[in-house]
């Protein structure tokens, strides 16, 4: 049983942080949240770097979310995207 907890259920912090960006992404299986709710318990550097990435992510979600852009600024970069559309197409 406990070779099998240490080969299947344990996570390096590598492993552990990349499940972490991956969960905020809300893209884990049962499996992967258990494996790392089962880390974080143990391993409190990766508790810590999990409450910072929280933070992180709470503090920046509404940055610049007001922002708009310049009604000129947005007419040209349709223009360059429409004739990157058309350069590309006529290369394809």
């Amino acid at each position: 049983m406990k070779k099998f907890i240490m080969k299947y259920l344990m996570l390096n912090c590598k492993d552990a942080t990349f499940l972490m960006s991956k969960r905020d992404e809300g893209k884990l299986s049962m499996i992967d949240r258990m494996r790392l709710s089962l880390h974080i318990s143990i391993c409190h550097l990766c508790r810590k770097f999990e409450k910072q990435i929280t933070e992180i992510g709470l503090g920046t979600k509404n940055v610049h979310s007001d922002f708009q852009l310049p009604v000129d600024v947005k007419s040209k970069l349709k223009k360059v995207l429409d004739e990157m559309g058309n350069s590309l197409v006529e290369n394809f």
